[in-house]
């Protein structure tokens, strides 16, 4: 969401191929845990390549400063109900979000997430979950997404939050 104290920022959101992964992934990984950082471009090559996944990169002044992931189908978080897991079938799930520093609280989050939501919509699925380490009360409180569960795979704590789209 846009803070009053900042003017929106005016990028331009692209769908990614694997051409344009090199240069998202120098303009990105500078905030990357260095230990990380292969999983990061594996990441990014993976989504840029696959056509049930979307690489989403936002652009401003010609350079990439964001980047999301969707996928059209993700397990659901253990311990689920069978509700739960017949609803998340229906859903893409957002898989990764990130917005360099110096550019966040300017709505660049704001569209991304909105193309998660056309994308959905696009591609016949019913709306998005998303899949986050900590951020689950931030798309809360800007999205107004609701927290489905907390699930801990590989030793990592991940939340689950969901919205369904209106179609």
């Amino acid at each position: 969401m846009s803070s009053s104290s900042r003017p929106p920022l005016a990028c331009t959101v692209l769908t990614a191929r694997p051409a344009d992964v090199d240069r998202a992934f120098y303009d990105l990984n500078r905030d990357m845990d260095p230990n990380f950082v292969h999983v990061f471009l594996d990441k990014l090559q993976r989504y840029a390549a696959k056509p049930d996944r979307a690489l989403f990169l936002a652009e401003y002044q010609g350079r990439i400063i964001a980047f999301a992931t969707i996928i059209d189908q993700a397990p659901a978080p253990d311990e689920s109900s069978e509700s739960t897991i017949r609803l998340l079938e229906t859903c893409a799930c957002g898989t990764g979000l990130m917005v360099l520093p110096e550019f966040r609280r300017r709505g660049v989050a704001a569209t991304l997430v909105q193309q998660w939501e056309n994308w959905a919509l696009e591609n016949g699925l019913q709306g998005i979950w998303v899949v986050t380490r900590q951020m689950a009360d931030w798309y809360h409180r800007c999205f107004s997404y609701y927290i489905h569960g907390v699930t801990i795979r590989r030793g990592v704590k991940k939340n689950s939050t969901g919205q369904k789209i209106t179609l």
